[in-house]
């Protein structure tokens, strides 16, 4: 065993323990341990890092965990390990030559389900360290029997997270067997799972391959079964196309869809049949179905279901009103819907407080209390449908936040990973921003600085006009929290982003003396050379158009432009090249904001290539006439985002320079409303979509890509890596000669 002491992990009053364990009883010792000593001690969980297998977190000083470890690892070489299951758990990678067969694998997984379920357990379920999210690149990193055996594990004592990465795990590695078995032997509780379209196509396609391979109908009841019972669910998530199309394509594609008319089946099943057919489609053979049976109760849920999936929702509320019995189902059913359409009240009416309210009408009860803003009452009835496995996203996206703003990140961790793989286009950006506090926080586990900050980047992709809902503080702990993990992870292009983002904002909010401090810390990078003079100048490019509202920025750029301009000359003599392409605009730049600087900076550069009696002095930039010129007339130029500024001055210079004379503007979220067809009708003819890139237009940006993506554009959309005048023009301008 060998372990390793992190204390810039966990809470202020913990540290991080890392473990590497021959086995996982190994680890689970030094959990007991530890605790029999008196030390709080986290959940067991896995750990990323390389050369380790497990992590926790530890209550204690790095000196006083340090003290005790000897003693610990010193006890478990002396005491043996007890393993209450012993199952050799053959790879699974394939082409291998020891390969185990599948009766091999189906004896072991059989002794597991019959040894770990002995007593029953109430479901439960964790944050899954090797969640689906995570999963490709463990098995990249080849892992795949130590996750397998770490996954039936936890799976089998009814872990959910745990056994939804398991047959994502056979799906990758394209074990079809061994999901059809796992379907056999879990059944109750894979239809227990967090309803997501991915989760039930994988399961549905592996059992229709199995049937396809071997001819076996029960592997076609099963595939059949499960898309039935998942279809209503996925309908109202508006994830149901995909599933049913796999049915349609994969069984009797000969076949016509079902249709009430001369139908001898029995009701239950005839409305099971119009299951495959989507719900417009089928509207109009339940209504058949109501006038033949008007008081059939699943004939008026079906219709209403079918109503409400397809926006309706009037016509779905009646329906629920006639219903002649109010059972539970009805009750769920129709609570969903009034929660979906905002009517939290009319909830409560319909499910009052009682001693022996079920587990699924507490969580809705509970989810129109959390709407009303009655937290506290509505807490305790989510965690009623929460202790008994109710996984519905209704229920899931309150819980979370209630019990991250109460600071449990542990259980939110939990119900957040649900959500994040089932439904994660409901998160909003308090949503996004609690995950990356979780995962910040080390609810996510033991997991690397580069998965942290993704957390935080895609808050940064939810756009400007959401990103602003936050309030100031968190939108500046969020860029900070970015800014500073990017530059520990040492990444320059992102790191550039980051920086970008960050001086975009804090220019943005007038925060001067913030501000100086990031140009500072951008100066010492630059004379690391971490980062570069051109990537200084184009980052300090950005600020430049807030000189108005911002006056005492001016001095500050003035400096750094003329520092650069005096490094990038030294940097040409020393190694005997002409200034880079930047150097005509840095001039122009610091003409523009101060020209007797500017001549400061044309006299040295005479007098330092004169003491070099070796190098031929060239003419400076501004007495320059020979510059290259192209002629733009013909080009039909969109240039969407940036600041307002930015994009004048980019006009004016290709309309003054290089003749340009057809172009549209579409300003970010930050200055005007976007809708996509409004910008769609904007850019529509253009031959070349220039897209300034930033976390204040990203919503503009991904409706560019998406009418790029659907075919609507006649024109080139070309992202732009800088967000300053002179950089915009200077990648314009490559494009139009490349082109």
């Amino acid at each position: 065993m060998q372990y390793e002491i992190v204390s810039k992990l966990g809470g202020d009053d913990q540290v991080g323990l890392r473990l590497k364990c021959d086995q996982p009883s190994q680890a689970e010792d030094i959990q007991r341990l530890l605790r029999q000593e008196g030390f709080k001690v986290s959940r067991l969980m896995s750990s990323n890092q390389s050369g380790y297998t497990h992590f926790v977190y530890v209550t204690a000083t790095e000196i006083n965990l340090g003290n005790i470890m000897p003693k610990i690892k010193a006890s478990l070489e002396t005491v043996p390990s007890v393993d209450n299951v012993k199952v050799a758990v053959k790879s699974i990678a394939e082409n291998s030559p020891n390969q185990p067969n599948f009766k091999s694998w189906q004896k072991q997984f059989i002794q597991v389900v019959k040894q770990l379920n002995s007593d029953s357990p109430r479901p439960t379920s964790s944050v899954q360290e090797i969640d689906p999210t995570r999963l490709q690149q463990q098995i990249a990193a080849g892992k795949i029997t130590e996750i397998e055996e770490r996954l039936l594990q936890q799976a089998n004592i009814n872990d959910s997270n745990a056994l939804r990465t398991l047959i994502a795990l056979y799906h990758r590695t394209n074990k079809i067997e061994e999901i059809v078995e796992l379907g056999k032997a879990k059944r109750s509780e894979i239809l227990a799972l967090p309803t997501s379209g991915r989760l039930v196509e994988q399961l549905v396609t592996a059992h229709l391959q199995h049937y396809q391979q071997t001819n076996n109908q029960e592997s076609l009841r099963a595939a059949t079964l499960i898309a039935q019972e998942f279809l209503p669910e996925l309908e109202r998530l508006r994830q149901a196309n995909s599933v049913r199309k796999l049915l349609h394509q994969t069984l009797t594609p000969q076949e016509p869809l079902p249709t009430v008319e001369g139908a001898s089946l029995p009701l239950s099943e005839r409305l099971t049949q119009l299951l495959e057919i989507e719900p417009a489609e089928r509207i109009t053979q339940l209504e058949s179905l109501k006038q033949k049976y008007p008081k059939a109760t699943n004939v008026i849920l079906a219709l209403a279901e079918s109503y409400a999936v397809t926006d309706n929702t009037e016509k779905a509320i009646k329906l629920y009103q006639s219903v002649p019995i109010e059972t539970e189902e009805v009750k769920i059913h129709y609570g969903k819907l009034l929660l979906n359409s905002d009517r939290p009240q009319e909830v409560i009416d319909l499910i009052p407080d009682s001693e022996d309210i079920s587990p699924a009408l507490a969580g809705l009860r509970g989810a129109a209390l959390y709407r009303i803003g009655q937290e506290s009452q509505a807490l305790s009835f989510l965690e009623k449908a929460w202790q008994a496995n109710n996984r519905s996203i209704e229920i899931l996206l309150p819980l979370a936040r209630l019990w991250a703003s109460h600071q449990n990140l542990e259980q939110a961790a939990v119900a957040y990973q649900d959500l994040l793989e089932t439904s994660a286009n409901t998160l909003t950006i308090e949503d996004y921003l609690y995950v990356a506090e979780i995962a910040d926080g080390g609810g996510f586990g033991d997991i690397s600085d580069e998965e942290v900050v993704s957390y935080y980047e895609r808050c940064l992709n939810c756009g400007w006009n959401n990103l602003r809902r936050l309030p100031t503080s968190k939108q500046a702990e969020l860029l900070k929290r970015r800014f500073s993990l990017r530059t520990q992870l040492n990444d320059i292009d992102k790191l550039i982003n980051a920086y970008a983002d960050w001086l975009e904002w804090l220019t943005n909010e007038n925060r001067f003396e913030e501000l100086a401090e990031v140009l500072a810390k951008l100066r010492s990078q630059v004379q690391e050379r971490k980062i570069n003079l051109r990537q200084q100048f184009e980052l300090i490019e950005i600020i430049e158009p807030f000189i108005s509202a911002l006056p005492q920025l001016r001095l500050l750029l003035i400096n750094d432009y003329q520092n650069i301009a005096f490094a990038e000359i030294e940097e040409a003599l020393r190694y005997k090249r002409p200034e880079e392409v930047f150097f005509k605009d840095l001039i122009r730049a610091l003409l523009f904001l101060d020209s007797r600087l500017a001549q400061e900076v044309h006299e040295f550069r005479k007098q330092y290539y004169a003491q070099a009696a070796s190098v031929e002095v060239k003419s400076f930039p501004e007495d320059d006439t020979t510059t290259e010129t192209f002629d733009l007339s013909s080009l039909r130029l969109a240039l969407v985002g940036g600041h307002e500024a930015t994009r004048r001055e980019v006009i004016r210079e290709l309309t003054e320079s290089y003749s340009l004379e057809n172009t549209v503007e579409v300003a970010p979220s930050s200055e005007a409303y976007v809708d996509r067809s409004t910008v769609q009708n904007k850019i529509n003819n253009c031959d070349l979509i220039a897209v300034i890139t930033g976390y204040m237009g990203h919503d503009l940006s991904k409706i560019v890509s998406e009418l790029k993506k659907d075919g609507v554009l006649i024109g080139e959309v070309l992202p732009l890596s800088c967000r300053g005048k002179s950089g915009v023009v200077r990648e314009i301008l490559n494009w139009w000669i490349g082109r």
